[in-house]
């Protein structure tokens, strides 16, 4: 979980001069650009990937706390100490620490993770059709009229700044 979270925020993180310097890089660097050039693939596979393994984590999670429950000499109160524990432990390991970390430097953490992120991300190609469905759907229940606005270029903004005046 904390492998996926830190690889989504370091590469949504990059910059124009950083993306270029991973396509100037080597294998894995290059990897790491490219899968910037399909960003809803990558952005749903990440979020597949990280879903199915923080259900792993809850999975166990529950069969520890089961079987620590059943133990007579644990009270009630380890029991639930070590399942708050154990949701704290992924909110800070595996989410809060990671982003924080790919955020400072996200070209370096993109460089090291470009060979296993495009494996995962191509091993949920065959899924994909399924989750950009899934997508299309919750956005026309939710936001039925959403329209995403074009990119911000330097003409927008220096128009912008002719017409604001002297305010």
């Amino acid at each position: 979980s904390a492998f996926f979270s830190a690889s989504e925020a370091a590469l949504f993180y990059l910059r124009e001069p950083d993306l270029r310097a991973l396509a100037r890089g080597n294998r894995a660097q290059r990897l790491a650009e490219r899968l910037l050039s399909d960003p809803d693939r990558l952005l749903s596979a990440v979020l597949f990937w990280n879903l199915v393994t923080n259900i792993t984590y809850f999975a166990i999670v529950s069969i520890v706390a089961i079987q620590l429950d059943r133990i007579r000499d644990v009270g009630q109160s380890a029991v639930v100490g070590f399942t708050l524990g154990s949701l704290l432990a992924i909110i800070f390991f595996s989410e809060l620490l990671p982003k924080t970390l790919a955020v400072l430097k996200p070209r370096s953490l993109a460089k090291l993770v470009g060979l296993p992120l495009s494996a995962a991300v191509r091993m949920v190609d065959p899924l994909m059709p399924m989750l950009q469905s899934i997508n299309l759907i919750s956005r026309r229940l939710i936001w039925p009229n959403f329209e995403s606005e074009p990119s911000m270029e330097i003409s927008d903004l220096e128009r912008a700044i002719e017409h604001s005046g002297n305010d």
